[in-house]
């Protein structure tokens, strides 16, 4: 396999493979690897596949995945069905502990990003007043807010001038909440009830002593940012080492891989143009829009099940791009109205 992918040629997908081996050889006694269906997982998958684990790892328990969120598309399970053919394997469907249109009802609805979506419905456990307590300083609302240090330093811009985390990286979200003060739950907990939990739980039930997922360090977002390498050990003997094959992998290197490997991904990427998979039409993908359209298209049902479980997030979204196009479109203006008055001078 590494002839296919010489050092010189494709380093990345060359040492992504080798640290692969070493840890199926090494680490995984009990592995449990995450199928997604999305083309990160695809590429994993393959690559594990074109070690031939079962000769080459014979003592090996390797255990494949899928936690179903609640909210899936038919052309994922689909493709499921298409690798376990593919690979003669068994990818395990494991329900949601609490499926998204529970936790939704039950924590609130996602808004932007986790991160933001903790740190709003932080505040909001709180009772914070958004439209009163727009402009105070985090000193200030610290003293009334004590057990909300983290929300808060999130939207008074205190993690630092060039943090990542601070509420200014969102444009002009802190003016459009406090113009627009949420009238409705906001949460991420929808995320770890259908997902996070269940996939913890599984974890520590077939007692794996190391699990495998597909995340990239390119693909940008919270998952990607929290981790500095490939690899996490585990806190506690109880739990599993975590191991990310890809992490390294640039999206050049995942279209060669899957060029030259014959990697196909499932309808939604192939047929119709998605760039991710996951939760259907989740309002934290910036093209729920076009997602929704498709939904209409492939899930009908489900199009009109994203409208009821996610309807509030998504009229708050299209409010908050709409109050950044007006602001753009106020401060165009203003700018040709001065520039007019510089050449009549």
């Amino acid at each position: 396999m590494l002839e296919l992918f010489p050092e010189k040629e494709c380093p990345n997908i060359n040492a992504a493979f080798r640290k692969l081996h070493a840890n199926l050889m090494f680490r995984s006694e009990r592995a449990v690897v995450s199928i997604s269906g999305g083309a990160d997982s695809d590429m994993m998958l393959d690559m594990i596949q074109a070690l031939e684990p079962e000769k080459n790892y014979p003592r090996d328990i390797i255990r494949y995945a899928w936690f179903d969120t609640g909210i899936e598309y038919t052309a994922t399970k689909k493709h499921l069905d298409h690798l376990e053919e593919k690979y003669r394997i068994i990818i395990e469907r494991i329900k949601a502990k609490t499926p998204v249109p529970l936790g939704c009802k039950e924590f609130g609805q996602p808004f932007i990003s986790k991160r933001v979506s903790q740190y709003i419905g932080r505040l909001q456990a709180h009772g914070f007043n958004f439209k009163m307590w727009g402009n105070e300083s985090f000193d200030f609302l610290y003293k009334l807010y004590p057990s909300c240090k983290a929300a808060l330093r999130w939207w008074c811009n205190e993690w630092g001038p060039d943090s990542q985390i601070n509420i200014n990286k969102c444009r002009l979200l802190k003016e459009f909440m406090i113009a627009n003060p949420p009238d409705f739950l906001i949460s991420d907990g929808c995320c770890k009830g259908a997902k996070k939990d269940v996939a913890h739980n599984f974890l520590r039930e077939t007692k794996a002593t190391i699990n495998l997922v597909g995340i990239r360090k390119a693909e940008g977002g919270a998952r990607a940012t929290a981790y500095n390498s490939c690899f996490s050990e585990p806190s506690s003997k109880s739990e599993a080492a975590q191991f990310r094959p890809l992490f390294d992998i640039t999206d050049q290197d995942k279209e060669l891989y899957c060029q030259r490997r014959g990697v196909a991904h499932s309808d939604l990427y192939e047929k119709h143009g998605f760039r991710r998979t996951g939760c259907a039409c989740c309002p934290f993908g910036s093209r729920f829009e076009q997602e929704l359209q498709a939904a209409d298209q492939l899930d009908p049902g489900l199009g009109k099940a994203a409208r009821k479980i996610f309807g509030s997030a998504y009229a708050y979204t299209r409010a908050y791009r709409q109050f950044k196009a007006k602001y753009d479109a106020e401060k165009k203006s203003d700018k040709d109205q001065f520039s007019m008055f510089e050449d009549e001078i």
